[in-house]
């Protein structure tokens, strides 16, 4: 397996808890009682989720072609 597969699988890998420690962080820092819940959901899924899922999935797919070019398939 080349440098660059096992990177970008790599970097999949991390950024998948990456991004919920993220979003974690965020909860712990926007929520407080009273607040309604949209107020600090729609900012994380935009602002935090939606980049993180799209970043894990552009390196595994780049991983994964990557991987069957090297095999030749």
């Amino acid at each position: 397996m080349s440098r660059w597969v096992r990177l970008l699988a790599a970097l999949a890998t991390l950024s998948l808890p990456g991004t919920y420690l993220a979003a974690q962080i965020d909860f712990v820092r926007r929520h407080s009682p009273g607040i309604a819940p949209a107020k600090y959901w729609l900012p994380q899924l935009t602002r935090i989720w939606l980049p993180g899922m799209a970043a894990t999935l552009i390196f595994a797919l780049g991983a994964f072609a990557l991987h069957r070019r090297a095999r030749g398939d």
